[in-house]
């Protein structure tokens, strides 16, 4: 897997990290779960009693039995993956889906062992700041940038993670820049003092702010890879749905409005209407437009369209 200058990680130490949560989470099913032996070896995929040898030898041996633990057959695997391709914009970026965000938001980040049974703590420990954590929330963080529905804004640590910058030197910043944030109610974990959860600062002045960071790498263009979007959810949704599926639609591209909008060469502002449910000018050339880039027809859609805006007007009136 390729890697950016911007990823802090390689791909092998992400996959070492893997391999080290697996282990932490077999240790808790076999300390604290069901008394059996296949059981143990269905889910580390080897024999559990090379563990224990690997263990009484340790040094190489222990490296080589985490090296021989079939990572691909686990799907934490398959998130740490896509999260990093995603997070640090790589090639296959655009395979991550709103599901892996949904799976490490509500399950991985908040649920996952945070120690094996020797308290030796996992790399998703929410007390410690491990790479494969980091990483995560790296992804949690550019998902939510481009998908604004999700959250109201950004903490301080996920402007830091986005922009390479360490927490206090996005703090400095956004006080030299006079940029205030806003207080809601903690979300998420706050076990660690940097993590401002607290406080955000809203996507859009966050877009705004991360653009002027030479550490921040913004989200790569589609280019003239397929935009495969599930067509019946825009065609076929529920009625007076048509921006909600438009909205769903850019979050499982991993895009934002202003990114079709130059790839469907319409105006972003007449777009973001759309999207958002507003009123806008009935634009069959433009809804023909933004029908090409997203690869569906443009008969259906576009009448979607129209008769979506002509019952935004009627209700005006």
């Amino acid at each position: 897997m390729s890697k950016s200058p911007q990823a802090p990680y390689t791909w092998e130490e992400i996959k070492d990290q893997v391999r080290i949560a697996i282990l932490c989470q077999f240790s808790q099913i076999r300390g604290s779960g069901p008394k059996s032996d296949e059981l143990l070896g269905l889910y580390l995929g080897v024999d559990p009693n090379l563990l224990d040898d690997a263990d009484a030898t340790g040094g190489a041996k222990k490296s080589e039995f985490l090296s021989g633990i079939p990572i691909d057959r686990h799907q934490l695997h398959d998130l740490a993956k896509n999260s990093y391709r995603y997070a640090y914009q790589l090639d296959g970026w655009e395979e991550a889906t709103y599901e892996d965000h949904y799976m490490i938001d509500c399950g991985i980040l908040p649920g996952f062992p945070q120690s094996d049974m020797d308290g030796e703590p996992s790399p998703l420990s929410s007390s410690h700041d491990f790479p494969l954590r980091r990483m995560f929330e790296t992804f949690l963080a550019r998902w939510n940038l481009y998908n604004p529905d999700y959250v109201g804004g950004l903490s301080v640590r996920e402007l830091a993670l986005l922009s390479n910058m360490t927490v206090p030197a996005v703090r400095t910043s956004l006080s030299k820049e006079g940029i205030k944030l806003d207080l809601f109610g903690a979300r998420g974990d706050g076990n660690r003092r940097d993590d401002d959860r607290s406080a955000t600062l809203n996507t859009r002045d966050a877009m705004r702010w991360l653009e002027g960071r030479r550490g921040f790498v913004p989200n790569r263009r589609q280019g003239s890879a397929p935009l495969a979007i599930p067509i019946a959810e825009i065609l076929f949704g529920h009625e007076g749905a048509f921006d909600q599926a438009l909205r769903n639609a850019l979050a499982r591209l991993g895009t934002d409005t202003d990114g079709v909008a130059e790839a469907a060469s319409i105006l972003p502002s007449w777009l973001s209407a759309l999207v958002e449910g507003r009123p806008a000018e009935i634009e069959i050339e433009a809804l023909r437009s933004l029908a090409r880039a997203l690869r569906v027809p443009e008969a259906d859609f576009v009448s979607q369209g129209v008769r979506h805006l002509i019952n935004l007007e009627a209700d005006r009136r």
